[in-house]
């Protein structure tokens, strides 16, 4: 069961990250169409990554209560309303309204599908099975902005139409042939009392601070690259959708292929630790292009080094939480949620002053992460655990 779930999972979410990053060559260019600017566009990322960090927890811990399915159900259906919106918007406030809508909602799909995983899988499998959820990201990262950026060459509004669509496509795929992966046995034993700030426990305090970190210059690099693309390498909507591809099969390669050995030879830690500085490199690499072979170089790199930090970090908090797998792994997302409120405000509004400013602060703070977690993380993972994780 516990393979044709992953199976399963690996199709929806594969097809969710088409839709979202269908969105990447063109969000800048249809926002511009309203007068907003490289900053805008930061808020306008951080609206909808604030919804996720507020909602996540919440969507995560009513999973452990009714069910992983319905909730998944519900993120894939309101992300689908909300870009449907999102193309019929007339003014700058109609964006912030729908992708603060989209955030609300869809913060029920990612962490309700990385609970599946855990449902499914056993402590020592479980860095791989969060790769191959990040391998379908990678996957869809693919083709995703390749779409977009066809369909942004028709219509500046047809890839948010095309991604309403495909939310509602997945939204039914999941409600024909995904199985609850949490039966109702397991249902709402540890959440009944449950608070939040429980999860913050010794053993996942910093590793919650790794994932706010990492994320925080991944948001910066995803908000910033489109705009160097365009101002100093010379890039259209259609190879800024090419330059994302190459980053998702990148990350699609490492955390689809090559998880779970490397995780055999060198184990989770081992893996945050080079992922942050492979990161780090790739950043500062980045800063100093100065055409599009170069920064495509460098976004691989990147991709590479992120493909390591998420499935190896989310797989150590699964394994040491002793709170419910849906609110542990809801307050993961919404740390990650936080980075990409902070990541594209301070990307967006460090590129106004400098071009290079956003990936070298970036690089910055994946060498401080890693420096937090050689000194705070490390002596606690090395620590007996002081309960077993929790079984929902």
């Amino acid at each position: 069961m516990g393979n044709r779930v992953l199976g399963l999972l690996f199709v929806v979410l594969f097809l969710v990250m088409i839709g979202f990053s269908v969105l990447f060559p063109v969000e800048p260019y249809y926002i511009q169409l309203f007068g907003a600017t490289s900053a805008t566009m930061g808020w306008l990322t951080a609206s909808f990554s604030l919804a996720q960090l507020i909602f996540s927890p919440w969507w995560g811990r009513l999973s452990d209560r009714v069910g992983r399915k319905p909730i998944m159900m519900v993120g894939l259906f309101g992300y689908a309303l909300s870009m449907f919106l999102f193309a019929l918007a007339q003014s700058i406030p109609h964006l912030f309204a729908a992708r603060t809508l989209a955030g609300v909602l869809s913060s029920a799909t990612l962490p309700t599908a990385m609970a599946v995983i855990a449902d499914s899988t056993k402590p020592e499998e479980r860095a791989k099975g969060m790769g191959l959820l990040g391998a379908a990201f990678g996957l869809g990262a693919i083709f995703g902005p390749f779409i977009g950026g066809v369909l942004g060459d028709v219509s500046i509004r047809l890839p948010f139409f095309a991604t309403a669509g495909l939310s509602l496509v997945t939204c039914l795929l999941v409600w024909r042939v995904l199985p609850e992966s949490l039966p109702p046995e397991r249902r709402g034993m540890a959440t009944a009392g449950e608070s939040r700030f429980k999860a913050f426990q010794p053993d996942t305090t910093w590793l919650y601070a790794v994932a706010f970190l990492a994320t925080f210059s991944l948001a910066g690099l995803e908000t910033a690259f489109p705009f160097l693309a365009f101002d100093r390498l010379g890039a259209t909507p259609r190879s800024v959708g090419y330059v994302f591809a190459v980053m998702g099969i990148a990350g699609s390669i490492v955390q689809g292929g090559l998880i779970g050995p490397i995780r055999q030879r060198i184990g989770e830690a081992r893996m945050i630790q080079v992922g942050l500085l492979l990161s780090a490199a790739a950043l500062a690499l980045t800063a100093v292009s100065r055409n599009l072979v170069t920064g495509t170089l460098a976004l691989a790199l990147f991709a590479a080094g992120h493909g390591l930090i998420r499935p190896a970090n989310a797989a150590l908090v699964s394994q040491r939480t002793r709170v419910g797998q849906g609110l542990a792994i809801g307050l993961y997302d919404s740390m990650d949620a936080l980075g990409r409120v902070l990541g594209p405000i301070a990307g967006g509004s460090l590129y106004l002053l400098n071009s290079s400013w956003p990936f070298l602060s970036a690089a910055v703070v994946n060498v401080i992460a890693c420096g937090l977690f050689v000194a705070m993380a490390l002596p606690r993972l090395a620590a007996p655990k002081e309960h077993e994780p929790a079984d929902l």
